[in-house]
């Protein structure tokens, strides 16, 4: 093994256990009001991830690929006509279960799915937060940030998940803006609009210290099939930073 891969991946090792940790001490989190419970082999949403309601139109039909915690389908919960949730670790999906259960959304299901496996129909708005890393790690609950898999079946598989007009919302870092488009691309779909997330409270901006999470400058991209280029893209409502 590249010497490399051994450092990132003993990187890796010590920030999950360090994050499991934490977890364990700080085990909630609020964001615009709303209480969420994180379990300790889940992923903190700390870089404003709820900004991604602004991409769901009422009524709609929405896929939260990878829900962690599940804060992108309970912030969409209130415009959509049905989320569903999958994970492929089932610490998270009983997570995103316990949320929904603990504020009262009844139109979001939480099931364990390794990506697109034990999904069913075509979806209005597919919401994706990619891990950021590439690294291989066989333990699910260590795939929130590190994975090889993820990105590349994403986009493969994404188009025959969508309706017609569906859309899919990623959440990445900004300077892989390139990797995006070219993953895209090849897959018949285009980056209908690139935006910055909004910028981070106070509170954030120190649990970012603290969870080591730093530098990131993540962004959400909107994609959709390149056939509906010409099609008009409404703007996303402005969702406050938390």
């Amino acid at each position: 093994m590249h010497p490399y891969t051994l450092y990132k991946r003993g990187l890796m090792t010590f920030w999950y256990w360090y994050v499991r940790k934490l977890n364990a001490l700080w085990p909630k989190i609020t964001l615009e009001g709303r209480e969420l419970v994180i379990l300790p082999g889940v992923y903190k949403p700390i870089e404003n991830e709820q900004a991604s309601a602004a991409y769901c139109r009422p009524g709609e039909r929405v896929l939260d690929l990878g829900c962690g915690c599940g804060v992108n389908a309970i912030f969409s919960a209130a415009r959509a006509r049905e989320v569903i949730a999958v994970d492929i670790s089932e610490v998270a999906v009983r997570n995103t279960a316990e949320n929904a259960r603990r504020l009262g959304l009844t139109n979001v299901r939480a099931l364990v799915s390794d990506m697109f496996d034990n999904v069913e129909g075509r979806f209005d708005l597919i919401l994706a937060n990619p891990p950021y890393i590439a690294a291989d790690f066989a333990d699910e609950e260590a795939q929130f940030a590190t994975s090889v898999r993820y990105l590349p079946i994403l986009f493969a598989e994404a188009a025959d998940h969508l309706t017609p007009g569906g859309r899919l919302l990623v959440q990445f870092p900004a300077w892989f803006r390139p990797k995006i488009e070219k993953l895209a691309g090849q897959h018949g779909l285009r980056v209908a609009e690139f935006r910055r997330m909004p910028p981070k409270s106070l509170k954030l901006k120190l649990l970012s210290i603290a969870y080591l999470q730093v530098g990131f400058r993540s962004a959400f991209y909107l994609i959709e099939p390149a056939a509906a280029a010409h099609a008009v893209t409404p703007e996303p409502e402005a969702v406050k930073a938390a």
